[in-house]
C-alpha cells in the first residue's frame, strides 16, 4: 500500500506518483496501485512517471528543539555559528548548503536550524518553507531523482554515501541547488568530516559543524523545551545529593552525543516529581549500565554465574533447567549430575534472581527490565572482548535446528543487529565470505536477513551494509547467500529503500543459476507492488532490465541484466502467487496502449527462451483460464495473448496454448479460451453456394 507522505501538493502542470511529482508529464496516463486488506482496489497514479526520492517531513520535535532550545556554545565556551553560516550560503541564492562533520557534531540539528533561519529571512509574503528529509534511495546516485517542489527546505543525509560518489557529484548537486533556488527552495547536504571538496568552485558552500556543550544542551532542553527548571541544579557534578534523592550528577559526560543529551532531558522531564520514576528513568537512560557493571564486579571469580546471566538474557522465556544447560554448554563443561553437586551451593532460582531475572511458572524472563538483555550483551561484547569468538560458536550451537535457541533466533538477531549499529561494528553481523565452518542458523536465512535489514537502514553503518548486500550477497552463486539478499528486500528495508532493493533483486535474478533465491526475489518484487505501492518503479525497472529501453549494453553484465528482467517479468506475471500486479498492469493498459505494447514485448522477450518455456506455458495458461473464469478481463487478455502467439506457433509454450498438449486432462476453461482464440483468428467458413 502506498505510504502517505507529507509532501506539499504538486503545482499546476505537475502530476503526482506516491506523493512525489515530476513536471511536464502531461503525456502520461495515471494508474495507482492500492491494496486494501485482501481486496484489490485501483486508484490513480502515473505508471510511466520517474519516481523521485521520498521526502518525509522533519519531525515536529526536532523543529521545536531547533527553534526554542538552540545551544550557541561548544564545550570550551566558544560560539557555534554553523546554522548562521549555512543560512548565509543559502541566502546568496545558491540553493545548496553543506554541513560537514564527525558523528555527534550536531549536523542534522544545525541543518534544520539553518532552514528555520532561512525561512525567517525570506521575502515578506513568501510561503513558509516545508521542511523535508530526503531518503537517499538511489543506486547509483542521480541528482535527477531529487525532488523539486516550490517553497521546500530539504535535508539530504549523505554521510557514508559520499565514498561511492563520482567526482562530478558535487558540481551536479550545485546545479540542482540553483534549480531549487528558482522555485524558492533549497537543499542542505550532510556529509562526513572529509566528504566534500575543500578546493574548487563547490568548496564555498560547505560549513563544518561543531558539537554543542552537552551540559548546556541538557539544560537548554530542560528549561526551554520541557519547562523543567528544578532538575538542572541536580545534574551539576558539585551538587550534594540529599537522602532519598536519586543521584543525577553522573549522567552528563564530556563528549556525550547530542541525541543522548536530548533523550536524557526528555526522560528526566517526564519523571520529574517522583524519585521512583527518576530512578527508573536513570536506569532506562544508562541502559542498566550501573546495574550490569555491579553484577560483573561482584562475579569476577564466578564465571558460571556470568555464563548463566548471558544464557538467561538470550533465552528469555526458557525454563531454568534449559538456561542452566546452555550456560554449561557456553563454558564447555559437562553437567555434574551427582547428588552432592545438586545439594551444594545456591539453588538455581536464587542464582537466576541474583542475575536480575524473574523466575515464575518454570520460565526465566526479563520483561520487567526493558533493555536489560541488550545491556548484558553489550557489556560482555565491549568489556570482555576475548569472549566474542567463543560466544559466536556457542550461539551457533544453541540456535541450530532442534536446540533451545532455535525458537528465539529472531530475538537474538535483533540484539546482535543493535549491537552492530551502536558500535559501528559490522563484524557482529553475518558475512557472505566466511567459510562453511562459520555458516550457522544466525548467518543465513531469516535471522541473517533480519540483522542485515536493520543494519542497512542505520544512518552510519547502513551505506557499507547496503554496498555489501549489492556486491557480495545478491550476486553470490551460493543460493543460501543470495537468498538472504532477497529476504532483506522483502521487509522494512524495501519500504524505506525500494530503489536500492530493486538493484539488489536484479543481482539475485541475474545469476546464471535457478534456485530458491530466485523465488524469494520474485516474492520481494510482488511485495513491492502489493505492500509498498511501487508498481511504477518496479515496472520501470523490469522493462529496463529486459531491454525495452535499449540500454542493456553488451557482455556478461548485459546478459545478467536481461536474464534478471525475464525472471522478474515472470514473477510479476505469476497470478497463482499473487494476481494483484497483473490486475494493475492490465488496468493500466486500458488507459495507455504503451503498457499493452510493453506487456507483449516482455512476453516476446521471454517466451522464445527454452530456459523459461515451462514457466511461460504455465503462466499463459493461468492467464487464459482466469480470463474465462472472470478473474481477469476476458477480451483484453484474449487480444493480448493473440499478439503474443502471433507468428510464434513453433514455440513450445505457444503451441501448448494454441493447439493444446493433453486436451483430455486440461481444464474446461482452457479449452474455452482456445476456442475463443481460434474464432478470433479464423473467420467462420462460409457455406458452399449451390
Amino acid at each position: 500500500m502506498t505510504e502517505a507522505q507529507s509532501q506539499p501538493e504538486a503545482g499546476v502542470g505537475q502530476e503526482t506518483l506516491g506523493n512525489q511529482s515530476a513536471s511536464g508529464n502531461h503525456w502520461s496516463v495515471i494508474i495507482q496501485a492500492q491494496a486494501s486488506g485482501t481486496a484489490n482496489t485501483l486508484a490513480l497514479v502515473n505508471i510511466h512517471e520517474k519516481e523521485l526520492l521520498p521526502a518525509h517531513e522533519v519531525a515536529p520535535a526536532v523543529v521545536e528543539a531547533a527553534r526554542k532550545a538552540w545551544v550557541r556554545a561548544d564545550g570550551d565556551g566558544k560560539p557555534i555559528s554553523t546554522a548562521e553560516e549555512v543560512r548565509d550560503v543559502l541566502m546568496r541564492g545558491n540553493g545548496l548548503g553543506v554541513v560537514a562533520g564527525h558523528d555527534g557534531s550536531g549536523r542534522y540539528a544545525a541543518a534544520v536550524r539553518a532552514l528555520l533561519l532561512v525561512d525567517r529571512e525570506r521575502c515578506q509574503g513568501a510561503a513558509p518553507l516545508w521542511l523535508g528529509r530526503i531518503t537517499p534511495d538511489w543506486d547509483p546516485p542521480d541528482v535527477t531523482l531529487l525532488p523539486v517542489q516550490p517553497n521546500c527546505g530539504y535535508v539530504l543525509d549523505a554521510r557514508g554515501e559520499t565514498v561511492d560518489w563520482s567526482k562530478e557529484m558535487p558540481a551536479k548537486l550545485a546545479g540542482h541547488g540553483r534549480l531549487l533556488a528558482k522555485v524558492g527552495s533549497c537543499l542542505i547536504v550532510i556529509v562526513g568530516e572529509d566528504g566534500w571538496p575543500t578546493t574548487g568552485p563547490e568548496a564555498g558552500v560547505a560549513t563544518h559543524a561543531r558539537s554543542a556543550a552537552p551540559r548546556r544542551l541538557v539544560r537548554s532542553h530542560l528549561e526551554l523545551l520541557h519547562k523543567c527548571v528544578g532538575l538542572v541544579e541536580r545534574l551539576q557534578p558539585e551538587y550534594e545529593v540529599k537522602e532519598g534523592e536519586q543521584d543525577l550528577t553522573h549522567l552528563i559526560t564530556d563528549g556525550m552525543h547530542p541525541k543522548d543529551a536530548a533523550d536524557l532531558a526528555r526522560l528526566l522531564a517526564g519523571a520529574a516529581g517522583s524519585e521512583k520514576l527518576l530512578a527508573a528513568a536513570v536506569e532506562r537512560f544508562t541502559g542498566w549500565r550501573d546495574y550490569v557493571s555491579g553484577f560483573f564486579a561482584r562475579t569476577a571469580d564466578r564465571p558460571d554465574d556470568r555464563a548463566l546471566l548471558l544464557s538467561a538474557v538470550l533465552l528469555d522465556g526458557a525454563s531454568p533447567a534449559q538456561v542452566n544447560q546452555a550456560a554449561r554448554d557456553l563454558l564447555e563443561e559437562k553437567v555434574d549430575t551427582s547428588v552432592r553437586n545438586a545439594l551444594s551451593g545456591m539453588d538455581l532460582g536464587s542464582r537466576l534472581r541474583d542475575c536480575g531475572a524473574k523466575v515464575a511458572d518454570n520460565k526465566v524472563t526479563f520483561t520487567h527490565r526493558p533493555g536489560y538483555p541488550y545491556a548484558v550483551l553489550r557489556h560482555i561484547w565491549t568489556e570482555l572482548g576475548e569472549a566474542q569468538d567463543p560466544i559466536r560458536r556457542w550461539l551457533a550451537r544453541i540456535t541450530s535446528d532442534g536446540q533451545v535457541g532455535a525458537p528465539r533466533l529472531g530475538t537474538i538477531a535483533d540484539l546482535l543487529a543493535k549491537l552492530a549499529a551502536e558500535h559501528n561494528d559490522s563484524t557482529v553481523l553475518p558475512s557472505p565470505t566466511r567459510g562453511n565452518d562459520a555458516v550457522t542458523a544466525l548467518s543465513r536465512g531469516e535471522p541473517a536477513a533480519r540483522m542485515l535489514s536493520a543494519a542497512a537502514q542505520h544512518p552510519v553503518l547502513g551505506a557499507g551494509i547496503r554496498k555489501q548486500l549489492r556486491d557480495n550477497w545478491a550476486p553470490s552463486r551460493d543460493p543460501e547467500i543470495a537468498r538472504v539478499a532477497a529476504l532483506v528486500c522483502q521487509g522494512t528495508f524495501a519500504a524505506k529503500f525500494p530503489g536500492q532493493a530493486l538493484v539488489r533483486l536484479r543481482h539475485v535474478l541475474g545469476r546464471d543459476t535457478d534456485d530458491p533465491a530466485n523465488k524469494e526475489a520474485g516474492r520481494a518484487l510482488r511485495a513491492l507492488v502489493r505492500e509498498h505501492g511501487k508498481l511504477a518503479q518496479t515496472w520501470a525497472a523490469v522493462t529496463d532490465w529486459i531491454g525495452l529501453t535499449g540500454q542493456t549494453g553488451t557482455g556478461p553484465n548485459a546478459a545478467n541484466r536481461v536474464r534478471a528482467g525475464r525472471r522478474a517479468f515472470l514473477a510479476l506475471a505469476d497470478i497463482t502467487a499473487d494476481p494483484y500486479p497483473v490486475e494493475l498492469l492490465l488496468n493500466a493498459a486500458t488507459h495507455d496502449k504503451s503498457v499493452t505494447d510493453e506487456l507483449v514485448a516482455c512476453w516476446s522477450a521471454t517466451v522464445s527462451h527454452v530456459e523459461y518455456a515451462r514457466v511461460c506455458e504455465d503462466t499463459l495458461t493461468a492467464w487464459a483460464e482466469a480470463s474465462v473464469e472472470g478473474h481477469l478481463p476476458a477480451d483484453q487478455v484474449l487480444q493480448l495473448i493473440e499478439k503474443v502467439v502471433n507468428g510464434r506457433i513453433g514455440l513450445d509454450p505457444v503451441a501448448a496454448v494454441v493447439v493444446g498438449r493433453d486436451t483430455a486432462t486440461e481444464s474446461k476453461a482452457m479449452r474455452e479460451f482456445r476456442r475463443r482464440l481460434i474464432d478470433r483468428r479464423f473467420s467462420p467458413a462460409r457455406p458452399e453456394q449451390p
